[in-house]
């Protein structure tokens, strides 16, 4: 019962942060310097134009009242409309949002292949060559920016082998995984560094545990130790850590499909900035909030499945 008490506090506390989300994202258009409707009409455009619009979007009324109003629709599914493309925003984003979990989905699958076994390597082979060229690797990493990273693929793998495409994302499923591979890569690679850090000190850590120190005594060694007694205890740290790099992924999509011309969330944001279209930009920040508050309550749920003591948080 305290298991699901404490899924339940953390449910209820959501309210008010998606609220104070809300309010943020809604206060993006009054703290952009300078009149909305002048910087969606642009510096050429008449007093009577800005006038007309201001009124039409209406820029006239009161802050409070446009916020009210502004969370009314948004509780209600409408996040506006879409100057540029003339649309609803929620049409925008649902065309688009798929691309961007692929993206986010395959990025993570990817780093976790990558940094599970290397993580697991060097905490086992601790202060070895295999440790120092590990943690050598994972410090370059995390100086190495995504968008010269997918430069990097681009020009050395996917053009001389043709084997991805270099732009796009393809209408069947085979050709969505080609097109989504470097991408992901990408932004596994990215996202490894600390992914490999945080794994070798936690395995570090449980390795010199009493409960591994009795389960040796018991004549357990070598991967059924690693598999069974340090990788499960080891892997709760990377729980919170995914959590914590959703905000640093949402931000690596948006460079790394710029960078490889997906169509999803992130290049989108890149045309609304660019075309001061403010609907687009406020409707696509508001679901990257969104998905960080949620991540968080799914990892918060998941730790209070695998261990019992996070009940007690």
């Amino acid at each position: 019962m305290a298991r699901y008490g404490f899924i339940a506090k953390r449910v209820a506390g959501i309210v008010p942060l998606l609220l104070g989300v809300i309010f943020a994202v809604f206060a993006l258009q009054h703290v952009t310097p300078g009149d909305p409707a002048r910087l969606i009409l642009g510096a050429r455009a008449s007093e009577e134009a800005v006038e007309e619009l201001r009124s039409e979007l209406r820029f006239d009324d009161p802050v409070v009242t446009q916020f009210v109003r502004y969370a009314g629709n948004v509780f209600q599914g409408d996040l506006g409309r879409s100057l540029r493309a003339s649309k609803p925003v929620t049409s925008i984003i649902a065309d688009r949002l798929p691309v961007t979990l692929w993206l986010l989905g395959a990025g993570v699958v990817l780093s976790l292949l990558i940094s599970i076994p290397l993580g697991t390597l060097a905490a086992m082979r601790q202060a070895g060559w295999a440790d120092h060229a590990i943690r050598g690797v994972s410090l370059l990493g995390l100086t190495l920016p995504p968008f010269w990273v997918g430069i990097m693929l681009l020009l050395f793998l996917a053009l001389p082998t043709g084997w991805f495409p270099i732009t796009g994302f393809g209408d069947t499923f085979s050709e969505h995984l080609r097109s989504i591979t470097l991408p992901a890569l990408t932004l596994a690679i990215s996202l490894a560094p600390i992914q490999i850090r945080s794994l070798r000190s936690a395995m570090i850590e449980v390795v010199e545990s009493d409960a591994v120190t009795t389960a040796r005594s018991l004549g357990i060694k070598g991967w059924r130790l690693v598999s069974r007694h340090v990788i499960p205890n080891a892997v709760l740290p990377m729980i919170t850590l995914l959590a914590v790099e959703v905000g640093y992924m949402l931000f690596g999509a948006v460079v790394v499909e710029a960078t490889f011309s997906l169509p999803g969330l992130g290049s989108e944001m890149i045309t609304a900035v660019a075309g001061r279209d403010f609907a687009v930009v406020q409707g696509i920040t508001l679901v990257f909030a969104v998905m960080v508050v949620a991540i968080h309550l799914l990892a918060d749920i998941a730790l209070a499945f695998i261990d019992p003591r996070v009940e007690m948080a």
